[in-house]
Protein backbone atom coordinates (compact mmCIF):
# COMPACT_ATOMS: atom_id res chain seq x y z
CA UNK A 1 0.00 0.00 0.00
CA UNK A 2 1.23 3.51 -0.81
CA UNK A 3 1.84 5.95 2.01
CA UNK A 4 -1.25 7.06 3.91
CA UNK A 5 -1.75 10.85 3.64
CA UNK A 6 -1.70 12.55 7.01
CA UNK A 7 -3.72 15.54 5.71
CA UNK A 8 -6.77 15.35 3.48
CA UNK A 9 -6.83 18.71 1.68
CA UNK A 10 -5.87 17.33 -1.73
CA UNK A 11 -8.53 14.63 -1.56
CA UNK A 12 -11.10 17.08 -0.23
CA UNK A 13 -10.73 19.15 -3.39
CA UNK A 14 -10.85 16.05 -5.58
CA UNK A 15 -14.16 15.02 -4.01
CA UNK A 16 -15.80 18.41 -3.51
CA UNK A 17 -14.11 20.67 -6.03
CA UNK A 18 -17.19 20.72 -8.24
CA UNK A 19 -19.20 22.14 -5.31
CA UNK A 20 -16.53 24.62 -4.23
CA UNK A 21 -15.45 25.96 -7.62
CA UNK A 22 -18.67 27.91 -8.41
CA UNK A 23 -18.48 29.71 -5.05
CA UNK A 24 -14.90 30.76 -5.74
CA UNK A 25 -15.69 31.90 -9.26
CA UNK A 26 -18.70 33.93 -8.14
CA UNK A 27 -16.65 35.61 -5.41
CA UNK A 28 -13.90 36.51 -7.86
CA UNK A 29 -16.36 37.68 -10.51
CA UNK A 30 -17.98 40.04 -7.99
CA UNK A 31 -14.81 42.13 -7.99
CA UNK A 32 -15.11 42.65 -4.24
CA UNK A 33 -12.40 40.32 -3.06
CA UNK A 34 -12.36 41.67 0.51
CA UNK A 35 -15.46 42.17 2.70
CA UNK A 36 -17.78 40.91 -0.03
CA UNK A 37 -21.24 39.55 0.75
CA UNK A 38 -20.00 35.96 1.32
CA UNK A 39 -18.02 37.18 4.34
CA UNK A 40 -21.13 38.45 6.14
CA UNK A 41 -23.09 35.37 5.06
CA UNK A 42 -20.41 33.05 6.43
CA UNK A 43 -20.23 35.03 9.69
CA UNK A 44 -23.99 34.66 10.14
CA UNK A 45 -23.88 30.93 9.48
CA UNK A 46 -20.89 30.44 11.75
CA UNK A 47 -22.48 32.37 14.62
CA UNK A 48 -25.65 30.31 14.30
CA UNK A 49 -23.75 27.03 14.21
CA UNK A 50 -21.73 27.93 17.31
CA UNK A 51 -24.62 29.42 19.29
CA UNK A 52 -23.18 32.92 19.45
CA UNK A 53 -24.66 36.33 18.69
CA UNK A 54 -21.61 37.41 16.70
CA UNK A 55 -18.90 35.89 14.52
CA UNK A 56 -16.15 38.23 13.35
CA UNK A 57 -14.07 36.75 10.54
CA UNK A 58 -10.37 37.67 10.62
CA UNK A 59 -7.15 36.67 8.90
CA UNK A 60 -6.12 33.85 11.27
CA UNK A 61 -6.97 32.09 14.50
CA UNK A 62 -3.91 33.73 16.03
CA UNK A 63 -5.28 37.19 15.22
CA UNK A 64 -8.63 36.15 16.68
CA UNK A 65 -6.98 35.42 20.03
CA UNK A 66 -4.95 38.62 19.93
CA UNK A 67 -7.92 40.80 18.99
CA UNK A 68 -10.01 39.37 21.81
CA UNK A 69 -7.28 40.18 24.33
CA UNK A 70 -6.98 43.70 22.90
CA UNK A 71 -10.75 44.15 22.99
CA UNK A 72 -10.81 43.01 26.62
CA UNK A 73 -8.23 45.66 27.48
CA UNK A 74 -5.50 43.14 28.30
CA UNK A 75 -2.05 44.66 27.93
CA UNK A 76 1.22 45.58 29.64
CA UNK A 77 1.19 44.90 33.36
CA UNK A 78 -1.42 42.14 33.02
CA UNK A 79 -0.98 38.40 33.29
CA UNK A 80 -2.88 35.76 31.35
CA UNK A 81 -2.98 32.14 32.46
CA UNK A 82 -2.39 29.73 29.57
CA UNK A 83 -1.95 25.95 29.42
CA UNK A 84 1.69 24.95 29.12
CA UNK A 85 0.80 22.42 26.44
CA UNK A 86 -0.65 23.87 23.23
CA UNK A 87 0.31 25.30 19.87
CA UNK A 88 2.55 28.36 20.11
CA UNK A 89 -0.22 30.74 18.95
CA UNK A 90 -2.07 30.40 22.26
CA UNK A 91 0.72 32.08 24.21
CA UNK A 92 2.09 34.21 21.35
CA UNK A 93 -1.19 36.13 21.30
CA UNK A 94 -0.62 37.02 24.95
CA UNK A 95 2.90 38.26 24.29
CA UNK A 96 1.66 40.32 21.31
CA UNK A 97 -0.83 42.03 23.61
CA UNK A 98 2.01 43.11 25.91
CA UNK A 99 0.77 40.93 28.75
CA UNK A 100 2.71 38.16 30.45
CA UNK A 101 1.81 34.49 29.90
CA UNK A 102 1.64 32.45 33.10
CA UNK A 103 2.06 28.74 32.50
CA UNK A 104 -0.40 26.33 34.08
CA UNK A 105 -0.16 22.56 33.97
CA UNK A 106 -2.74 20.49 32.11
CA UNK A 107 -4.78 17.41 32.95
CA UNK A 108 -4.26 13.96 31.47
CA UNK A 109 -6.17 15.02 28.33
CA UNK A 110 -4.08 18.14 27.78
CA UNK A 111 -6.80 20.55 28.93
CA UNK A 112 -6.04 23.39 31.34
CA UNK A 113 -5.93 22.06 34.92
CA UNK A 114 -8.15 24.39 36.92
CA UNK A 115 -6.56 23.50 40.26
CA UNK A 116 -3.14 24.34 38.84
CA UNK A 117 -4.53 27.54 37.35
CA UNK A 118 -6.13 28.59 40.64
CA UNK A 119 -2.75 28.51 42.35
CA UNK A 120 -1.43 31.01 39.79
CA UNK A 121 -4.11 33.69 40.10
CA UNK A 122 -2.68 36.92 41.43
CA UNK A 123 -3.48 40.64 41.52
CA UNK A 124 -2.21 41.10 37.94
CA UNK A 125 -4.18 38.21 36.45
CA UNK A 126 -6.64 39.57 33.91
CA UNK A 127 -7.68 36.59 31.82
CA UNK A 128 -7.35 32.86 31.26
CA UNK A 129 -7.16 31.06 27.91
CA UNK A 130 -8.44 27.48 27.83
CA UNK A 131 -7.69 25.30 24.80
CA UNK A 132 -10.03 22.63 23.43
CA UNK A 133 -6.99 20.53 22.57
CA UNK A 134 -7.14 18.05 19.66
CA UNK A 135 -10.91 18.64 19.39
CA UNK A 136 -11.77 17.59 22.96
CA UNK A 137 -14.40 20.05 24.26
CA UNK A 138 -14.12 21.93 27.51
CA UNK A 139 -16.70 21.56 30.29
CA UNK A 140 -18.31 25.02 30.09
CA UNK A 141 -19.74 25.00 33.61
CA UNK A 142 -16.40 24.19 35.24
CA UNK A 143 -14.35 26.74 33.30
CA UNK A 144 -16.90 29.52 33.46
CA UNK A 145 -17.35 28.99 37.21
CA UNK A 146 -13.58 29.19 37.65
CA UNK A 147 -13.39 32.46 35.73
CA UNK A 148 -16.32 33.96 37.63
CA UNK A 149 -14.88 32.88 40.99
CA UNK A 150 -11.60 34.62 40.29
CA UNK A 151 -12.96 37.61 38.37
CA UNK A 152 -11.17 36.69 35.13
CA UNK A 153 -12.11 36.97 31.49
CA UNK A 154 -12.30 33.46 30.01
CA UNK A 155 -11.27 33.02 26.37
CA UNK A 156 -11.72 29.68 24.62
CA UNK A 157 -9.06 28.73 22.08
CA UNK A 158 -11.27 26.49 19.96
CA UNK A 159 -8.89 26.42 16.98
CA UNK A 160 -8.81 22.61 16.95
CA UNK A 161 -12.35 21.91 18.05
CA UNK A 162 -14.85 23.11 15.46
CA UNK A 163 -17.87 20.81 15.63
CA UNK A 164 -17.17 19.54 19.14
CA UNK A 165 -19.79 20.05 21.83
CA UNK A 166 -20.33 19.59 25.55
CA UNK A 167 -23.99 19.04 26.28
CA UNK A 168 -25.79 21.72 24.28
CA UNK A 169 -22.74 24.01 24.15
CA UNK A 170 -20.74 23.93 20.90
CA UNK A 171 -17.02 24.59 20.87
CA UNK A 172 -16.48 28.33 20.61
CA UNK A 173 -19.41 29.09 22.90
CA UNK A 174 -17.44 29.09 26.16
CA UNK A 175 -16.48 32.24 28.05
CA UNK A 176 -16.42 35.85 26.92
CA UNK A 177 -15.26 34.77 23.47
CA UNK A 178 -14.24 31.70 21.52
CA UNK A 179 -11.63 31.75 18.77
CA UNK A 180 -11.69 29.60 15.64
CA UNK A 181 -8.99 28.81 13.11
CA UNK A 182 -9.56 27.92 9.47
CA UNK A 183 -5.96 26.94 8.81
CA UNK A 184 -5.71 24.16 6.17
CA UNK A 185 -4.95 21.61 8.91
CA UNK A 186 -8.19 22.33 10.78
CA UNK A 187 -11.58 20.55 10.51
CA UNK A 188 -13.09 23.55 8.70
CA UNK A 189 -10.29 24.78 6.45
CA UNK A 190 -9.99 27.87 4.27
CA UNK A 191 -7.95 27.96 1.07
CA UNK A 192 -5.21 29.82 2.89
CA UNK A 193 -5.49 31.25 6.37
CA UNK A 194 -8.49 32.46 8.34
CA UNK A 195 -10.05 32.69 11.77
CA UNK A 196 -12.99 34.08 13.66
CA UNK A 197 -14.01 35.57 17.00
CA UNK A 198 -17.23 34.16 18.45
CA UNK A 199 -18.95 36.16 21.19
CA UNK A 200 -22.26 37.34 22.64
CA UNK A 201 -20.71 40.66 23.69
CA UNK A 202 -21.76 43.44 21.30
CA UNK A 203 -18.94 45.77 22.33
CA UNK A 204 -16.27 43.08 22.07
CA UNK A 205 -17.48 42.12 18.59
CA UNK A 206 -17.46 45.75 17.47
CA UNK A 207 -13.94 46.21 18.81
CA UNK A 208 -12.70 43.14 16.92
CA UNK A 209 -14.36 44.35 13.70
CA UNK A 210 -12.50 47.64 14.06
CA UNK A 211 -9.17 45.96 14.81
CA UNK A 212 -9.35 43.74 11.72
CA UNK A 213 -9.62 46.77 9.42
CA UNK A 214 -6.96 49.25 10.60
CA UNK A 215 -9.03 50.35 13.61
CA UNK A 216 -11.81 51.85 11.50
CA UNK A 217 -14.99 52.84 13.34
CA UNK A 218 -18.46 52.27 11.81
CA UNK A 219 -18.50 55.94 10.76
CA UNK A 220 -15.32 55.41 8.71
CA UNK A 221 -12.92 57.23 11.03
CA UNK A 222 -9.74 55.70 12.42
CA UNK A 223 -9.67 56.22 16.17
CA UNK A 224 -7.13 53.56 17.17
CA UNK A 225 -4.22 51.59 15.79
CA UNK A 226 -5.62 48.52 14.09
CA UNK A 227 -4.44 45.80 11.73
CA UNK A 228 -5.13 44.42 8.28
CA UNK A 229 -6.55 41.00 9.10
CA UNK A 230 -9.38 40.19 6.73
CA UNK A 231 -10.81 36.89 5.58
CA UNK A 232 -10.93 37.16 1.79
CA UNK A 233 -14.25 36.96 -0.02
CA UNK A 234 -13.26 33.80 -1.99
CA UNK A 235 -12.13 32.11 1.24
CA UNK A 236 -15.40 33.02 2.95
CA UNK A 237 -17.35 31.69 -0.01
CA UNK A 238 -15.51 28.36 0.23
CA UNK A 239 -16.05 28.19 3.99
CA UNK A 240 -19.75 28.89 3.51
CA UNK A 241 -20.06 25.80 1.31
CA UNK A 242 -17.93 23.74 3.67
CA UNK A 243 -20.07 24.72 6.65
CA UNK A 244 -22.83 22.55 5.21
CA UNK A 245 -20.43 19.68 4.49
CA UNK A 246 -18.68 19.73 7.86
CA UNK A 247 -21.15 17.55 9.85
CA UNK A 248 -20.64 14.65 7.46
CA UNK A 249 -16.86 15.07 7.60
CA UNK A 250 -17.01 15.10 11.40
CA UNK A 251 -19.15 11.96 11.43
CA UNK A 252 -16.58 10.22 9.24
CA UNK A 253 -13.72 11.29 11.52
CA UNK A 254 -15.63 10.01 14.53
CA UNK A 255 -16.27 6.69 12.78
CA UNK A 256 -12.56 6.34 12.02
CA UNK A 257 -11.74 7.22 15.63
CA UNK A 258 -14.11 4.46 16.77
CA UNK A 259 -12.36 1.98 14.45
CA UNK A 260 -8.99 2.98 15.87
CA UNK A 261 -10.29 2.69 19.42
CA UNK A 262 -11.67 -0.81 18.84
CA UNK A 263 -8.45 -1.99 17.20
CA UNK A 264 -6.17 -0.44 19.79
CA UNK A 265 -8.19 -1.04 22.95
CA UNK A 266 -5.85 -3.84 24.00
CA UNK A 267 -2.79 -2.17 22.52
CA UNK A 268 0.13 -2.63 24.82
CA UNK A 269 1.33 0.64 26.29
CA UNK A 270 -1.12 2.91 24.42
CA UNK A 271 -3.40 5.47 26.03
CA UNK A 272 -6.28 6.41 23.71
CA UNK A 273 -8.47 9.51 23.41
CA UNK A 274 -12.18 9.29 24.11
CA UNK A 275 -15.32 11.40 24.33
CA UNK A 276 -15.83 13.07 27.70
CA UNK A 277 -19.07 12.14 29.47
CA UNK A 278 -21.98 14.00 27.93
CA UNK A 279 -19.81 15.50 25.20
CA UNK A 280 -18.75 14.92 21.60
CA UNK A 281 -15.09 15.05 20.63
CA UNK A 282 -14.41 16.59 17.20
CA UNK A 283 -11.33 14.38 16.67
CA UNK A 284 -9.51 17.01 14.69
CA UNK A 285 -6.54 14.88 15.67
CA UNK A 286 -6.37 11.31 16.93
CA UNK A 287 -3.62 11.42 19.53
CA UNK A 288 -2.41 8.36 21.39
CA UNK A 289 0.15 8.28 24.14
CA UNK A 290 3.03 5.83 24.19
CA UNK A 291 6.02 5.66 26.50
CA UNK A 292 8.13 4.49 23.55
CA UNK A 293 6.69 7.14 21.23
CA UNK A 294 9.74 7.75 19.05
CA UNK A 295 10.37 4.05 18.47
CA UNK A 296 6.68 3.55 17.56
CA UNK A 297 6.75 6.51 15.20
CA UNK A 298 9.80 5.16 13.37
CA UNK A 299 8.16 1.76 12.92
CA UNK A 300 5.02 3.36 11.50
CA UNK A 301 7.04 5.48 9.08
CA UNK A 302 8.68 2.34 7.70
CA UNK A 303 5.17 0.99 7.02
CA UNK A 304 4.14 4.13 5.11
CA UNK A 305 2.14 5.63 7.96
CA UNK A 306 3.12 9.20 8.87
CA UNK A 307 2.59 10.11 12.51
CA UNK A 308 3.25 13.60 13.88
CA UNK A 309 3.95 14.97 17.33
CA UNK A 310 1.58 17.66 18.59
CA UNK A 311 3.54 18.94 20.52
CA UNK A 312 7.15 17.96 21.28
CA UNK A 313 7.73 20.39 24.14
CA UNK A 314 5.83 22.52 26.65
CA UNK A 315 5.32 26.11 25.56
CA UNK A 316 7.71 27.46 28.18
CA UNK A 317 10.60 25.61 26.54
CA UNK A 318 10.43 27.62 23.31
CA UNK A 319 13.10 30.35 23.07
CA UNK A 320 10.32 32.85 22.33
CA UNK A 321 9.11 32.49 25.91
CA UNK A 322 12.47 32.37 27.70
CA UNK A 323 11.63 35.57 29.57
CA UNK A 324 8.63 33.92 31.23
CA UNK A 325 9.87 31.17 33.56
CA UNK A 326 7.49 29.22 35.76
CA UNK A 327 7.18 26.36 38.17
CA UNK A 328 7.20 22.76 36.95
CA UNK A 329 4.29 21.40 34.91
CA UNK A 330 4.87 17.63 35.02
CA UNK A 331 1.81 16.57 33.02
CA UNK A 332 2.60 18.99 30.19
CA UNK A 333 6.12 17.60 30.05
CA UNK A 334 4.89 14.01 30.12
CA UNK A 335 2.47 14.65 27.26
CA UNK A 336 5.21 16.28 25.21
CA UNK A 337 7.28 13.12 25.66
CA UNK A 338 4.55 10.60 24.81
CA UNK A 339 1.90 12.01 22.40
CA UNK A 340 1.65 10.79 18.81
CA UNK A 341 -0.95 11.88 16.22
CA UNK A 342 -2.20 9.21 13.82
CA UNK A 343 -3.62 10.01 10.37
CA UNK A 344 -7.28 11.02 10.72
CA UNK A 345 -9.38 12.92 8.21
CA UNK A 346 -12.66 12.37 6.41
CA UNK A 347 -11.01 11.26 3.16
CA UNK A 348 -9.15 8.18 4.36
CA UNK A 349 -10.39 5.02 2.68
CA UNK A 350 -11.63 2.06 4.70
CA UNK A 351 -8.57 0.13 3.54
CA UNK A 352 -6.26 2.88 4.78
CA UNK A 353 -8.03 3.04 8.11
CA UNK A 354 -7.71 -0.74 8.53
CA UNK A 355 -4.04 -0.55 7.55
CA UNK A 356 -3.33 2.18 10.11
CA UNK A 357 -5.28 0.45 12.87
CA UNK A 358 -3.70 -2.96 12.30
CA UNK A 359 -0.19 -1.64 11.87
CA UNK A 360 -0.35 0.54 14.97
CA UNK A 361 -1.70 -2.35 17.04
CA UNK A 362 1.09 -4.67 15.91
CA UNK A 363 3.78 -2.01 16.21
CA UNK A 364 2.66 -0.95 19.67
CA UNK A 365 2.74 -4.53 20.91
CA UNK A 366 6.20 -5.08 19.41
CA UNK A 367 7.46 -1.81 20.83
CA UNK A 368 6.18 -2.73 24.27
CA UNK A 369 7.89 -6.12 24.13
CA UNK A 370 11.18 -4.50 23.09
CA UNK A 371 11.06 -1.85 25.81
CA UNK A 372 13.80 -2.19 28.42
Amino acid sequence: MTAVPFFGTEREWAVHGAQLRPAVEAALASGRWLQGEPVAAFEAGLAARCGRAHAVAVGSGTDALFFVLRALGVGPGDEVIVPDFSFVATAAAVVRSGARPVWADVDEHGLLDLDAAAALVGPATAAVIAVSLYGRPLDPSAYEAFAARHGLALVEDAAQAFGASHGDRPAGAVGRAGCCSFDPTKPLAAPGSGGAVLTDDDALAAACRALRLHGRDPDGRFAQLGYNSQLSTPAAAVLGVKLALEPAWRARRRAIAATYAAALADGAGLTLPADPAGAEHAYSKYVVRCAQRDRLRETLAQAGIPALVHYPQPLRDHPLFAAYPAAAAPRARELARTVLSLPLHAFLSDAEVAHVAGTVARAAAATARAAP
